[in-house]
């Protein structure tokens, strides 16, 4: 497995993973098209990808089987936007290593402050961002939809 920074070239792939992921309350609100991706990776938005060798193919391709997204949202403020990996990948370190990758990026770009915002009910995705640093600074009932309850972290670097 490698983790490498997304090109336009991978939009596609990454808008289906994100696809596949979402769960159904947030299909509808956006599209997650190539052309949605390619759009946001030119607004300082960053893609990052875990790739793995294709079983299924005869040659020595790789397929995308995780991914995760930081925006720079001000002159020292990240936010971890999506991180997702393939349920048959899971278990694998997959999501610790691509957050670890995104935070040396925001480091190295000057960011302060790094935040990300998850479901309450989202123990598995609460408990790898403490692991990494994180603390609870924030809980926002019915934040996005009703009936959904919201969990900000955030980690100074």
């Amino acid at each position: 497995m490698k983790i490498r920074l997304a090109a336009a070239k991978d939009a596609e792939n990454v808008a289906k993973i994100i696809k596949r992921h979402s769960q159904t309350d947030y299909i509808g609100y956006v599209t997650f098209k190539d052309t949605y991706i390619r759009d946001k990776m030119k607004r300082n938005n960053f893609f990052f990808v875990a790739l793995t060798k294709d079983a299924g193919a005869s040659s020595a391709s790789e397929i995308i089987v995780g991914c995760i997204r930081a925006s720079i949202v001000d002159i020292d403020l990240a936010e971890i936007r999506t991180l997702c990996v393939d349920e048959g990948q899971r278990e694998k370190g997959i999501a610790t290593d691509l957050l670890q990758t995104a935070l040396e990026f925001l480091k190295k770009k000057k960011m302060r402050k790094i935040v990300t915002r998850s479901k309450a009910d989202n123990t598995v995705a609460i408990s790898l961002f403490k692991k990494m640093g994180f603390e609870k600074e924030g809980y926002f009932k019915e934040h996005y939809r009703k009936g959904i309850d919201v969990v900000q972290l955030a980690k100074f670097v």
